[in-house]
């Protein structure tokens, strides 16, 4: 008996196993393409498409290969018991270099004061640390966003002519030769000190030009209480310094465990995940769901939005929303395509802002939510919302509510349905948002989801867990821990009025096929999101919701 399993799952078991269910009661069905009309309901798709950004290491992954796992444990082994291998972060930044970064400091235009005070700072903080359990391990560090917030500035900049600008590191997509120190030091001082690069210019203007140190931005104690005063006022300096460190850790850890491998690996894991995702997204879109009326998509970025416009699959046979306050620099933005054969193309309304507006706190970061009013080809109104919530989920059930207040109010002729990533999980307490508690939330408000009759919270849509390459090891999880310890909650719904449509057939599919694998991790080679698809039918409670 499996810890928490209901009455009704057991049940189920049983009676599969004396034969009394069918062996198609399990079966997972495509969409239908053909025109079904009303029979078939209407046929909606939610998928959360986010997962690997630039890091392509940062997730255990399943791969078949077992040289990427026998790196993966080299790492977590390294990390976890670094022995001798914990040298002094001098032997790797040695003291040439470190000398050679103040200098880059001096000559950018940074404060000599500013550079002497973080100088003082090497000799007498950093120098000496050992590199795991005094450098990557160190909470403070960690705290203060020291090596995370250039990473984040860094890693990987999108250029004004669509291209981008890769930092010198293993935790990206660079293509150039790490396999020494040196190599990686000239090229990452390059990356930082030489060469300009052309960003996009806001609002249309003109693209600017500037150098990659020039982006790091100070930290703030005001946010980031771990940082004294004195630290803010030279956090850039310090910043520059503590992500040299950081980079030349990983490169010399990789190096020395497997200087042959590691970086092959890592170029198919970014073919796969990173350079060719948006086209794995656009091939299960067209094939898994080509017969879908509704797809709500989350975490999307502007130039995968370009690519679906541009598909003559996809793109032909479907119109794409997006809110009107998409987010171009977090680049994480709610969208729906809705199918032409379904959907007239006009009038659509975009009331995102008259939502937001009910919202007592600003619960919905720009570009996180999208909220339509459209008609079907029948005349049929609905309103139609796609919502990507804050990590913790807390955020969920605000903006749920602040689109049925608008929706009540001056849209109540309208069908409602929304496709969103939750983030709920498997317990509810005051800082994570609960599976069953949102269920809850939604039958006190006249709403169903696809998970009728109620949601199972221990069957997961996200199986993930991040590994040691990454700069916040305290997100880092063993292998041996991933299900335990790792994202493992059900966090996609499809939700409506349970007064118009009841849901159908409703799936999961980890797998970009329709069906899902219990218990194994994804992002995978050929599923390239760490969220599953959750898909459904939607079925008119009457013969008159005949909507099709």
């Amino acid at each position: 008996r499996r810890p928490g399993m209901d009455t009704k799952y057991r049940v189920i078991i049983a009676m599969f196993a004396i034969g009394v269910l069918p062996l198609g009661f399990f079966t997972v069905r495509a969409f239908s393409t053909g025109p079904q009309a009303c029979r078939s309901g209407i046929k909606v798709a939610t998928w959360n498409v986010a997962a690997v950004n630039n890091n392509p290491f940062e997730y255990w992954i399943t791969h078949k290969d077992p040289a990427y796992n026998k790196l993966m444990d080299g790492v977590q082994d390294y990390i976890a018991n670094s022995g001798a291998r914990d040298v002094p972060v001098k032997q790797i930044i040695t003291e040439s270099m470190a000398k050679q970064l103040f200098e880059d400091m001096s000559k950018k235009g940074i404060p000599q004061a500013d550079v002497d005070q973080v100088a003082k700072r090497w000799i007498s903080e950093y120098q000496n640390r050992k590199v795991v359990s005094e450098f990557m391990k160190d909470k403070d560090i960690g705290k203060k966003r020291l090596a995370s917030m250039p990473d984040r500035v860094t890693n990987t900049i999108n250029l004004a002519d669509g291209g981008v600008a890769l930092r010198p590191t293993v935790i990206n997509c660079y293509d150039g030769d790490l396999s020494t120190i040196d190599a990686w030091w000239t090229q990452w001082r390059e990356f930082f000190f030489v060469k300009k690069i052309a960003l996009p210019g806001k609002g249309g203007a003109a693209p600017t030009e500037k150098l990659v140190a020039d982006m790091l931005q100070p930290i703030k104690n005001a946010k980031y209480p771990a940082i004294t005063p004195e630290e803010e006022a030279i956090s850039i300096p310090l910043q520059m310094l503590a992500m040299a460190i950081f980079d030349g850790i990983l490169v010399h850890m990789l190096n020395d465990l497997d200087k042959s491998t590691w970086q092959p690996i890592r170029k198919e894991v970014c073919e796969a995940l990173n350079k060719n995702k948006d086209n794995q997204i656009l091939s299960i879109l067209s094939t898994s769901y080509r017969g879908a009326d509704i797809i709500f998509l989350q975490e999307t970025a502007t130039v995968f939005k370009k690519k679906l416009v541009m598909s003559e699959d996809v793109g032909s046979r479907y119109m794409l929303l997006s809110p009107s306050n998409a987010d171009g620099k977090r680049d994480q933005n709610s969208i729906m395509l809705l199918n032409k054969k379904m959907f007239r193309e006009t009038p659509v309304e975009d009331i995102t802002d008259k939502v937001i507006k009910k919202m007592i706190e600003e619960w919905a970061a720009p570009g996180d939510l999208v909220v339509t009013s459209v008609e079907s080809v029948k005349g049929v109104k609905f309103l139609l919302a796609s919502f990507h919530g804050d990590t913790n989920g807390l955020a969920t059930k605000p903006v749920v509510s602040a689109v049925l207040a608008t929706w009540r109010e001056a849209y109540s002729d309208h069908k409602l349905i929304m496709g969103l990533d939750g983030n709920t999980y498997k317990v509810h307490n005051e800082d994570f948002q609960g599976v069953e508690d949102f269920n809850g939330f939604l039958k006190k408000e006249g709403l169903a989801s696809c998970w009728e009759p109620a949601p199972n919270p221990l069957s997961p849509t996200t199986c993930n867990a991040r590994t040691y390459l990454q700069t916040q090891l305290n997100k880092a999880i063993a292998r041996e821990d991933r299900l335990t310890k790792g994202d493992v909650n059900l966090k996609d719904w499809i939700i409506f009025s349970d007064s118009e449509f009841s849901a159908d057939s409703t799936t999961k599919d980890n797998t970009g096929e329709v069906k899902y694998i219990e218990e194994m991790v994804f992002p995978t080679l050929s599923f390239p999101s760490d969220h599953a698809v959750v898909s459904t039918t939607l079925l008119p409670t009457t013969e008159a919701g005949c909507v099709a």
